[in-house]
């Protein structure tokens, strides 16, 4: 009888700590990430700005840049300039192009280039189209000169949000005020780790601004399972309840009033329909156990605080993720 009044607490509890273990991420480490742009009025052809892209991923992931989706303000482009276009003298004749590569890293926002680095490459083929994509094959992704010039860009990235942080948090407590709660979090999570000083600031904004979100979601999640559980006030009542009331973060201040909630359905249940109750319970038996176990494992782990620490900052950047594929596409200014 006490497993079937502790059930949907169990479930309640485990299944939130469960979803957070399953996004744990695979390391602490985060790099400044950068949007990887070409633009489109370059005057190359569709293969041609696929492969230049590629080649600027290929350059950022070997430097240590994590490539960004289109949503940072920051961008690692590349300009192509054809020096000389020939034909060789050989039988039978070929196609060749000298080209001189530009790449850039700035602020694809204004238009504001932070640092350049230039490279040199040939290709030669039986046509132009063949010759170009020869050239830019030719483009070495590992050339130690791009090292300096990449740590020049994230030296500048890392100043601009040194000098912002103020207004970056200012912005976010607006737009929290607001309860445009998720847009406050990207901006604040948008500050990468390697500005120490100012990412220990928005932190501490974006715990506040992540505790009124999951506050008020509380109350909204908590007000629909009541809604649920006291139209149908039977074994399908208290699943959809129960259903329900997982979603509710384990930190949420109402969280005590999903528990109570949930307490009052089950011994309810058991007095309406004690038998079909049962059946139930017989079905999600197993479950009850491993979650059980896995609630008491987590709550009793000396490791449970850093494993915490990586849990919230993984819930603030599934909230920039999800918050950023929503929004428009960034329409960046060329940087030279």
């Amino acid at each position: 009888m006490k497993q079937i009044k502790i059930w949907l607490c169990v479930v309640l509890l485990s299944g939130t700590y469960n979803a957070f273990a399953q996004q744990s991420p695979q390391n602490g480490s985060e790099q400044i990430a950068l949007s990887i742009w070409i633009p489109d009025n370059t005057g190359l052809t569709a293969d041609a700005q696929r492969m230049l892209q590629n080649k600027v991923s290929q350059i950022a992931s070997k430097q240590g840049i994590a490539a960004d989706p289109g949503y940072s303000r920051f961008v690692f482009t590349a300009n192509v300039v054809i020096v000389e276009k020939y034909i060789t003298p050989t039988a039978p004749p070929k196609q060749a192009y000298k080209i001189d590569v530009t790449f850039y890293i700035g602020d694809g926002i204004e238009g504001k280039a932070f640092s350049s680095c230039n490279t040199a490459i040939t290709g030669i083929g039986d046509n132009e189209t063949k010759a170009f994509m020869d050239a830019l094959k030719n483009i070495r992704v590992l050339n130690p000169d791009y090292k300096k010039f990449i740590e020049l860009g994230k030296a500048k990235i890392i100043a601009y949000y040194n000098e912002k942080c103020d207004a970056i948090i200012r912005e976010s407590q607006t737009l929290s005020a607001a309860q445009q709660y998720d847009e406050a979090i990207y901006k604040l999570m948008s500050v990468p780790e390697e500005c120490k000083e100012c990412r220990m600031k928005v932190m501490d904004a974006a715990d506040a601004v992540y505790q009124q979100k999951i506050d008020r979601e509380c109350k909204t999640i908590l007000a629909e399972a009541n809604a649920l559980w006291n139209a149908e006030q039977n074994v399908e009542g208290a699943q959809k309840a129960g259903q329900t009331l997982v979603r509710i973060d384990p930190n949420a201040n109402c969280f005590n009033e999903a528990l109570a909630l949930s307490k009052k359905i089950s011994e309810r249940i058991k007095q309406l329909d004690e038998r079909a109750w049962n059946v139930q319970q017989e079905k999600l038996a197993f479950q009850r156990e491993m979650t059980q176990k896995e609630f008491d494992f987590r709550v009793n782990s000396s490791e449970r605080e850093d494993e915490l620490e990586r849990e919230r900052i993984k819930a603030y950047r599934d909230v920039q993720k999800t918050y950023a594929e929503n929004q428009p596409a960034v329409q960046y200014v060329s940087l030279w």
